[in-house]
């Protein structure tokens, strides 16, 4: 080492020797030399550890047979003379090892032709490196991709006839509660009108609580009429697939409003209807949704007059009406609530209803594509909100 300058010289290079052994000694991967015979001329020191050998050199002389099965040592043979008539390479196959005593390995394998200084083949030489444990656990992954598409599989069969089954219970429920309701609907008639007919021909024959008792029974029969009536709208609506087309939403509302003159009249409601679009929709339920909502905003209203505001407006790729009233307002734990069948806020005594109307809306948005929900402050009145997509044309 020279001081003046501070850099390391050294007196000699490590010879071509040195360095093959100290590849061969310390590699961690397995590396063999073979003659045109395919015996052992030189492995490392990770082959003869593999090979449970105390020392490189005992493998010199000895082929594959020694070490392998059978089976193994004849492809590794057939394998070795390809390279040495072909001069091809195999590079970065798997391959099994089968061994004398039965186990088996993985190893990714990449032989080559071994040439002399003149280019002739003088045999091949190769190195490998144990896979086995990735090889399994790509097996195992496997087995585990087969196992999980299996139970997708049988999951999504489970769905589908989950869903078949839902399909045709909700049939069979729509069927019911139509033919039910039909039914239903004259012998209500035959008990509101006799019970009525009772009424007038024994009216001041009877005690107070006879006429009291037969007041029960009328207005009993008139609210399961009102409810009968309600199903069977919603049957209808659930069993009649959409029917689009391009129609004036204006005019549905103006024909709503016009079905409710007798309850604007009475409550002195005020409806103003701002500009609304054309839309592709079904208009008989179009109307319908608009009428439900303005009929509610007139039943649910506070000591003033109704004032209830209707208006659109275009958000991307649907149109969002709205239905806004001074009314007595919701809170906000009954938002989701109140678009459910039969759900009702209030006594029967102060506002009546079947608990359907709402639902009904919801559905009706829904067949469209869209969705309905509230905003409101109790007190201070409700804005009800309804989206329809720009549907195409039906054909």
């Amino acid at each position: 080492m020279k001081a003046a300058t501070g850099k390391a010289t050294y007196s000699a290079s490590p010879t071509d020797q040195e360095l093959l052994r100290a590849f061969l000694e310390y590699i961690p991967d397995c590396i063999y030399f073979k003659d045109r015979d395919s015996r052992f001329v030189r492995i490392s020191r990770a082959l003869a550890d593999r090979f449970q050998l105390k020392d490189p050199d005992e493998a010199i002389g000895k082929m594959d047979s020694d070490m392998f099965s059978l089976e193994h040592a004849q492809q590794a043979l057939a394998d070795e003379q390809e390279i040495i008539r072909t001069g091809k390479p195999i590079i970065a196959v798997e391959e099994r090892e089968t061994w004398m005593d039965g186990r088996e390995t993985w190893v990714s394998t990449t032989k080559v032709p071994l040439r002399n200084a003149q280019g002739d083949i003088i045999g091949t030489m190769g190195i490998s490196r144990d896979v086995t444990a990735h090889r399994a656990a790509q097996e195992e992954l496997q087995q585990y991709k087969v196992h999980l598409e299996e139970l997708v599989e049988a999951r999504t069969s489970e769905l589908v006839r989950a869903k078949e089954q839902l399909e045709q219970s909700n049939k069979d429920l729509e069927k019911f509660a139509y033919v039910a309701s039909h039914d239903l609907q004259e012998p209500l008639r035959m008990v509101a009108s006799y019970t009525q007919l009772i009424a007038r021909r024994y009216k001041g024959r009877l005690d107070a609580e006879a006429g009291e008792f037969i007041g029960y029974a009328v207005d009993g029969a008139n609210r399961m009429q009102q409810l009968i009536q309600d199903l069977l709208a919603y049957s209808r609506l659930s069993r009649k697939g959409p029917c689009f087309e391009e129609c004036d939403s204006k005019a549905a509302c103006e024909n709503a409003v016009g079905n409710l003159q007798q309850a604007i009249a009475e409550s002195g409601a005020t409806v103003v209807i701002g500009a609304l679009p054309r839309v592709m929709a079904d208009t008989t339920q179009l109307t319908q949704l608009f009428q439900n909502l303005i009929g509610n905003a007139i039943k649910y209203r506070s000591e003033r007059a109704p004032n209830i505001q209707i208006s659109s407006a275009w958000k991307g790729d649907h149109w969002v009406f709205s239905v806004a009233d001074n009314g007595i307002g919701i809170e906000s734990k009954y938002f989701d609530r109140i678009f459910e069948m039969f759900q009702r806020l209030h006594a029967r005594a102060r506002y009546s209803g079947t608990g359907i109307g709402l639902a009904i809306c919801r559905t009706i948005a829904e067949r469209h594509g869209g969705r309905i929900w509230v905003e409101s402050q109790p007190g201070e009145g409700s804005t009800f909100f309804f989206t329809i997509p720009q549907l195409r044309r039906s054909q």
